[in-house]
């Protein structure tokens, strides 16, 4: 149980208890899929605490573990403060990055116990996914990828990119995923100079190539891609730059294992880029863990300071951005494992491979 995981955790951290209010970090513990709820765990207890629009759900998401829920009338950090004074009355750690200032002051007002800041220490038991989430992401990454499938097959050059970005919600939606992981970015002719440029009404026949960056979860667990769509009117020096960056991703990929300092990833892939000339265009980190959240850690980029881990999900997505004429990034979600990796995902993404008559 994962909650057991996280004992052994607290117990190496002097934490008799925990307050854990992410409800990302919550969902990962008890599986409660609500939007409001705060856990307590302490050495021998857990104790969700929640409303009465998810009592009957916590019922059948949560059925081993103990669920208070409060009144309307009751302010849930008054409630939850009588249930750490009879839990753990005297000090409690608490998620410092997952509450606002004002709840801290309020939680101390009525809690009047030691409150101490914990550390990343679910965050650090999310990276490392099991049999079960892989399974997921690998599904996730699936259905990802026949929606780009599909739209790839189906492009004219009278489609604007928001109808794009429309058509991969409904797509994914309708392969029974829950939703995007994030908003797709789709990003023709110079609009892809922006990293995470928002679509906009400009049409595809009005450029001669495309990025596409999307992502899908499945039953909670996400999914990113990116991939450049050429036609066979593509710039010479757009060419170019993706050859870069294609070098630089593989050159990535090939220095993925456990026991490598996440940073060295990065460097591997900025070397490749900076020979090239375009050093100043690659201007952010490499790559991100993905799971519950679509961000979350290893982060693969020059200030992370950790090593890769069997079990552990990341993005690989170089990318070379020249303001005023347009952008290249190529993105694949790649598994950690016992003597290497495996990119899970397998859109062809060979510059020819890529070329598509619009």
């Amino acid at each position: 149980m994962r909650i057991d995981q996280l004992r052994n955790v607290m117990a190496a951290n002097d934490a008799s208890s925990l307050l854990v209010t992410d409800i990302t970090n919550i969902r990962y513990l008890t599986g409660f899929t609500g939007s409001s709820a705060v856990l307590l765990v302490t050495e021998t207890d857990a104790l969700i605490i929640s409303d009465g629009r998810y009592e009957e759900q916590l019922q059948q998401q949560c059925p081993n573990i103990e669920s208070a829920i409060r009144k309307t009338t009751e302010a849930l950090i008054d409630f939850t403060a009588g249930a750490l004074k009879k839990l753990s009355p005297d000090a409690v750690f608490f998620e410092y990055g997952a509450i606002s200032l004002q709840q801290f002051d309020q939680l101390q007002e009525a809690y009047q116990g030691d409150l101490q800041r914990g550390g990343t220490w679910i965050e650090e038991l999310r990276a490392v996914k099991d049999e079960s989430e892989i399974e997921l992401i690998r599904k996730s990454i699936a259905l990802n990828q026949t929606v780009f499938k599909s739209i790839i097959d189906n492009l004219s050059p009278a489609i604007t990119e928001k109808e794009i970005a429309a058509e991969i919600e409904y797509q994914g939606r309708r392969l029974g995923a829950d939703g995007c992981s994030f908003e797709p970015i789709v990003a023709v002719g110079e609009n892809s100079a922006l990293a995470h440029y928002r679509p906009g009404d400009k049409k595809i026949g009005d450029g001669t190539f495309m990025l596409i960056d999307w992502g899908l979860n499945y039953q909670g667990y996400a999914s990113d891609l990116t991939r450049m769509v050429l036609t066979p009117e593509t710039p010479q020096k757009l060419e170019e730059i993706y050859d870069v960056t294609l070098a630089a991703q593989q050159a990535a990929i090939e220095q993925l294992r456990p026991g490598v300092d996440a940073k060295e990833i990065d460097v591997a892939a900025r070397d490749c880029i900076a020979a090239a000339g375009f050093g100043d265009k690659f201007n952010h980190g490499l790559g991100h863990g993905i799971g519950l959240n679509i961000h979350e850690g290893p982060r693969l980029s020059p200030s992370f300071e950790g090593v890769l881990q069997t079990g552990m999900v990341v993005t690989v997505e170089p990318g070379i951005y020249l303001p005023g004429f347009g952008g290249v990034r190529i993105e694949d979600d790649v598994l950690i494992t016992e003597d290497g990796c495996e990119v899970l995902s397998n859109l062809p993404k060979e510059r020819k491979q890529c070329v598509v008559p619009v």
